[in-house]
């Protein structure tokens, strides 16, 4: 028996094969997507693992419908059929979008891709049952028509997005110290490449579709070889590389055990400084204090006495000063309501300090996990900062302040209306302002961006924290930061 024989043959077998090889990609990064992540690539995977799950079902179709012709209706298998197409296609829809989110687009641009894709669908869906209407194609023609356009239309372009945007990513793993696993990134660009060609250039016969060997029957007859096996050897080279990308979730879960450690290690030294403080310094200068109220009486020169009870005075504003310090060194992690009141404050002041107009927005404080410890402080600092240059290199104009929190991420958006100068030239000067901003976020296990705003002049400001909650909410509660705009 010959190898093509082989193949036809055990064709169901292949088929079953090549959806247990999607389903087992799908079903990987589903287990580790409830994990909160501050990267691009990990936070897109759910699109990526969606469209594997549901690619599983529209070839598992190929196998279940056919052993069904035998035993039901007609009419039923027919709207199998059609029903078969319409999940091959919608699974394309999934790896587009994973294309989308993994080149780290802008929101409009993303959103008008999203439009624009969702629109190719209904028009190939819509179109397909038009022509087949007007041409009397059988149901099997429309189908293989509508997924040859889907081919071509969808998977290809989101495929080779998905690549490219993936290949990118390594710059952004670099950045966190993750160099080991852009390996893994480079394989899998690779392999979302190479399924580009075999999966949207080769497609089933069709009407109107090329022949020879970018058609499926041409393509076995010239190699002998059934595309749907080359297609199952791309997937699990995807799912080996795919596996390795998701330690990227170790890793940052290492990161933020690390973060933990190193903030109880803080808690414990400002604990050690404030008891030495309380116990040494403060009872040195009460002392002092207390012998210069001693010596007072016994001066005879009446400016002497005076100076000296100035500096009494003084001893004891250094006192107060150094147990407010203390008192703020034992400050409890924040909550998200006082976090909210805090950052609240800070833009009230700054409207009256520059006389500009500032807004605030909350959104989702009842739904957030549990905050860093040390999340009031870096983030107040932060808001300072952007708000400091808002005033200086903005020139008039609007702020909005949004924070945003989820279950597994909190989000800060600064965004202005003004002349949009990005912040590289101060972040170079003396005050290392943006550098300083980023090292903060970092800090809190999160990541900084300076954009400039989609319409208009101005500048957005995002910090994005990942929180540590096995819940991450599925919607976001609330307009996200890309959705802050000024009116």
């Amino acid at each position: 028996m010959g190898l093509r024989d082989f193949f036809l043959k055990n064709e169901t077998i292949v088929l079953f094969a090549d959806g247990v090889v999607f389903f087992a990609l799908g079903f990987a990064v589903w287990l580790q997507r409830r994990r909160a992540t501050r990267l691009t690539l990990t936070s897109s995977l759910f699109f990526f693992a969606t469209f594997a799950f549901v690619e599983a079902l529209a070839i598992w179709g190929y196998v279940f419908v056919p052993i069904q012709k035998g035993y039901v209706d007609p009419q039923l298998i027919e709207a199998l059929i059609v029903l078969r197409a319409v999940v091959q296609t919608v699974a394309f829809l999934f790896l587009v979008q994973f294309g989308l989110r993994v080149l780290g687009l802008r929101p409009i641009l993303r959103r008008g891709g999203t439009l624009a894709s969702l629109a190719l669908w209904g028009l190939i869906v819509g179109g397909g049952a038009a022509l087949a209407g007007k041409l009397g194609w059988t149901v099997e023609e429309w189908e293989a028509s509508v997924t040859a356009a889907a081919r071509y239309g969808l998977l290809l372009p989101g495929a080779v997005l998905a690549a490219v945007g993936v290949w990118r990513q390594q710059t952004e793993l670099a950045e966190v110290g993750m160099r080991r696993i852009k390996p893994f990134a480079a394989t899998a660009a690779g392999a979302l490449a190479v399924y580009a060609l075999f999966a949207g250039l080769v497609v089933d016969s069709a009407p109107w579709a090329p022949g020879g060997p970018v058609a499926a029957d041409g393509w076995f007859d010239a190699t002998n070889l059934p595309i749907a096996v080359v297609r199952g050897l791309i997937g699990a080279v995807l799912v080996v590389s795919v596996v390795g990308l998701l330690e990227i979730f170790e890793v940052e879960y290492a990161q933020r055990l690390e973060a933990l450690d190193r903030a109880r290690l803080v808690a414990e030294e400002r604990a050690r400084f404030g008891r030495d403080l309380h116990d040494g310094t403060i009872q040195s200068i009460y002392a002092a204090g207390l012998h210069l109220e001693a010596v007072i009486p016994t001066v005879d020169d009446h400016d002497a006495r005076n100076e000296l009870r100035r500096v009494v005075d003084s001893l004891n504003d250094v006192i107060t000063g150094i147990r407010t310090y203390i008192r703020a060194l034992r400050q409890p992690a924040p909550t998200p309501h006082g976090l909210a009141a805090g950052l609240e404050e800070l833009v009230r002041q700054y409207t009256m300090d520059t006389g500009l107009e500032a807004r605030f927005r909350a959104l989702g404080l009842d739904e957030a996990g549990p905050l860093p410890d040390e999340a009031g402080e870096h983030l107040a600092q932060i808001l300072r900062e952007a708000l400091s240059n808002a005033a200086r290199h903005a020139g008039p104009c609007c702020v909005e302040v949004v924070l945003n929190l989820t279950a597994d991420e909190l989000d800060l958006v600064v965004a202005d209306d003004g002349i949009g100068v990005l912040p590289e030239l101060p972040s170079d000067g003396p005050g290392q302002g943006l550098r300083n901003m980023r090292e903060r976020a970092r800090r809190l296990g999160g990541r900084l961006s300076v954009r400039p705003r989609d319409s208009g002049g101005g500048l957005v400001v995002d910090v994005q924290i990942p929180l540590d909650s096995d819940v991450p909410a599925t919607e976001p509660a609330a307009p996200r930061s890309e959705e802050v705009s000024l009116t």
